[in-house]
């Protein structure tokens, strides 16, 4: 009778998004992701073609916890202000995990990028004066307001600044406003 598979690709997807939260993609390797789960490299083999496999379906983990974690936590009234300061705070609340995502090199900067350029264009059409913005005013004014806001998020994951919640969201309650007269 052949053996009942013990370790199922849904383990081993759910313990790579647990090392990579909480090591950074440094610990992204088949052997750390046996040892974590206690068993041979032999499994992630079986159910992956190789890393790059794993890591693909690692992104769409992340992208869901992202999106439906990080970036619907209400913070604001105003849904643009809001996805900035999720931003924001994901990057002081999980900076391990932050940089790992959005300040190294391990998951397509070009990717990632365009994960927070989609939350912000669903944040544009819950204002109205951003709705009816053509999609390169989108663009345009999305790369203007992200600047700071990805700026503040790196100074933080890296401990650079400390967070003042009040000086944060006032002054990006202030360049929000200016861009979207």
């Amino acid at each position: 009778m052949a053996r009942k598979k013990t370790i199922l690709k849904s383990h081993i997807l759910d313990t790579a998004y647990a090392v990579v939260k909480k090591e950074g993609f440094e610990g992204f390797t088949a052997r750390n992701i046996a040892k974590t789960m206690d068993c041979s490299t032999q499994p992630i083999y079986l159910e992956f073609k190789n890393m790059d496999d794993l890591k693909n379906e690692l992104y769409t983990k992340i992208k869901d916890y992202l999106t439906e974690t990080i970036f619907a936590n209400k913070r604001s009234e105003d849904a643009i202000l809001n996805t900035c300061l999720n931003f924001v705070h994901f990057a002081k609340d999980e900076p391990i995990f932050f940089r790992a995502l959005f300040l190294e090199d391990h998951l397509d900067p070009k990717r990632m990028y365009n994960l927070s350029y989609e939350e912000m264009l669903t944040a544009f059409e819950e204002k109205a004066k951003t709705s009816s913005l053509s999609k390169v005013e989108k663009r345009t004014l999305f790369e203007t307001i992200w600047i700071s806001v990805y700026g503040t998020a790196a100074l933080l994951a890296q401990s650079l600044i400390e967070l003042d919640e009040v000086a944060l969201k006032n002054s990006l309650e202030k360049n929000i406003n200016e861009l979207t007269k």
